[in-house]
């Protein structure tokens, strides 16, 4: 689940925010206050923040921004009631990553998102495999499952899987978020790209496939298991370690 920080002190844009998130599987947090704002972001995990500018002047807004920035792990997004001369460049040198005026329209705004989590994703995954690469093995364990991460396969207390790419791909996208609820369009964005048309349908019939590979018991899953209304999570019992 991407758990979300919303700034403003706008009713009816709480209303339609909380109404599209809940929509995309994401929970979000209103705030109407800049201060407790930053202290949400200090003591928990923050995956996107949207400030709405309405709600404070401009100057504290850059200096809390410009605080916070490396403490929330996703994309922040500043909402503007009106659009000022050279204010979008001032939010994006202390690295805002979209800055929107109004009349705004919600769908574009949770279309952004999407857009933004996917290069988030993308990125944190690229940079793991990359880490791994520099590595003379590239074959990774979790508890007792082995991810040659080189030639795609997968083996089961020694057991080869026979995952096609595909199910590789999904397995992997979840383990680099093992612990996270991840919902089927961030599934299809992340493992697909987000401009690929894949529906959900496709999501769930790749993961009963992987379930049947690697599931002692696919009914009642250990591995991969289902959020009712959300998506899918991996378990996070065990670390994901390279082996030497």
């Amino acid at each position: 689940m991407r758990p979300l920080v919303l700034l403003s002190k706008n009713l009816p844009l709480f209303i339609e925010m909380n109404s599209y998130c809940n929509s995309q599987g994401w929970f979000i947090h209103n705030m109407t206050s800049p201060q407790k704002t930053v202290e949400m972001v200090d003591n928990n995990n923050v995956s996107g923040l949207i400030w709405d500018l309405a709600t404070t002047d401009l100057q504290t807004s850059l200096e809390i921004l410009e605080k916070i920035r490396n403490k929330v792990d996703g994309p922040i997004i500043v909402l503007s009631p009106i659009k000022k001369r050279n204010e979008r460049k001032l939010f994006y040198d202390i690295n805002v990553d979209s800055y929107l005026v109004a009349p705004l329209e919600y769908p574009e705004l949770i279309a952004k998102f999407k857009q933004l989590f996917w290069v988030y994703d993308k990125f944190a995954v690229n940079e793991a495999r990359k880490q791994l690469s520099r590595d003379t093995n590239t074959t990774v364990k979790c508890h007792d499952l082995s991810i040659d991460l080189k030639h795609y396969r997968v083996s089961q207390s020694g057991n080869d899987l026979g995952l096609t790419p595909k199910e590789f791909s999904i397995l992997w996208y979840l383990m680099q978020h093992r612990g996270q609820v991840l919902s089927r369009d961030q599934l299809i964005a992340g493992v697909w790209g987000y401009d690929n048309a894949g529906s959900t349908r496709t999501i769930d019939i790749h993961i009963s496939h992987l379930r049947d590979k690697l599931e002692k018991n696919p009914q009642e899953p250990q591995w991969i298991k289902t959020v009712r209304g959300f998506g899918y999570i991996l378990n996070n019992d065990y670390p994901l370690v390279s082996v030497e």
